[in-house]
């Protein structure tokens, strides 16, 4: 069991106790820091013809998936390492299912030089995608 030792600010400064929380469980999660953000957008506007719906299975190792396309002609195979990640967490393995369409979509919102985040919590029913700009003008979605 782990602890965190956390200081109440209004008691501490009267009294100077502190609070300490204890933690059950830790979450199980998957991350991945994609530093070239190009590299997933041509890779999702490659493949999103030939297939519809994919399983990303995802464990130590890194990110493969494979898919048939809708007339079992082409076979889709690709793997993705993760010392290709600049920050690569699967604590356990698990697998997204992802539609492509609606992937590519997503992938559209970034720009070729940002940074793409991928995180799944324990439950892999939903997957975030955060995109970094180096820009120096934001822009909002």
């Amino acid at each position: 069991m782990a602890r965190i030792i956390k200081k109440n600010t209004l008691e501490s400064a009267k009294y100077n106790k502190s609070i300490i929380i204890p933690i059950t469980s830790e979450k199980k999660m998957f991350e991945a820091r994609l530093e070239q953000g190009q590299i997933l957008k041509k890779l999702v506007d490659s493949i999103k013809d030939l297939v519809s719906k994919v399983n990303i299975d995802v464990d130590a190792s890194g990110m493969s998936l494979q898919a048939m396309d809708s007339s079992h002609v082409a076979l889709v195979a690709l793997k993705l390492k993760e010392d290709g990640f600049s920050k690569f967490r699967a604590d356990k393995p698990m697998t997204l299912g992802l539609d492509i369409g609606n992937l590519s979509k997503i992938m559209k919102c970034a720009g070729n030089d940002d940074i793409i985040t991928m995180k799944a919590e324990e439950d892999p029913s939903t997957i975030t995608f955060l995109f970094e700009s180096n820009s120096k003008y934001p822009t909002a979605l």
